[in-house]
């Protein structure tokens, strides 16, 4: 057999190998759920777990929605998760969506010392959606009490709009510093 035969029948051998071993790796991973196995996996894995979200309500205040969350133990996969569930909307009637259609959430981060980053997100709009006092309030106390009641990791809640921390959103809150829920007995009475 020449040299240049048994080059080419070796470097065929090679290919076919090299392609069955990246056939082999890449069909095992089509069989497991995504990101499974790996760092991704916090964002995936997880079980189903009852929470309530605060939507707005009519007459100003917020109302719970029970929901169940495909969530991890990950303390930041639940408040993404959370944030995103608010973000769809509810699925009660009489209640509504916190922000308008095309506001996302961006990164979430926990600090050491309970405070929740939530950086919502709109390509559309450099500014938060304008609202009154009420409208104001209930959009951010629906993401602060959502997050904080259902999250015992995280204790305060800092928002920011496209990935910068505002004085405000509507000009009626102050949100230079991070908020704990609203307690008070006219909003527990609202729920």
């Amino acid at each position: 057999m020449s040299r240049r035969a048994a080059s080419f029948i070796l470097g065929f051998a090679l290919a076919l190998l090299v392609g069955g071993g990246l056939w082999w790796w890449l069909s095992g991973r089509a069989h497991r759920p995504f990101g499974a196995g790996g760092p991704e996996a916090a964002g995936q894995a997880g079980e189903r777990i009852g929470f309530n979200l605060y939507f707005p309500a009519a007459g100003g205040g917020l109302r719970a929605e029970p929901r169940e969350l495909q969530v991890t133990e990950a303390p930041k996969d639940r408040i993404r998760k959370l944030v995103e569930a608010l973000l769809a909307g509810p699925r009660t009637a009489g209640l509504a969506r916190p922000f308008p259609e095309g506001v996302t959430l961006g990164s979430v981060q926990l600090g050491g010392d309970g405070v929740a980053y939530v950086d919502l997100r709109s390509a559309d709009h450099p500014d938060p959606p304008a609202g009154g006092s009420t409208e104001e309030i209930q959009r951010v106390y629906s993401i602060v009490d959502s997050v904080v009641l259902n999250v015992p990791q995280a204790s305060r809640v800092a928002l920011l709009w496209n990935g910068a921390q505002r004085e405000t959103f509507s000009g009626h809150l102050d949100l230079s510093r991070p908020l704990v829920p609203d307690r008070s007995p006219a909003a527990a009475a609202a729920r």
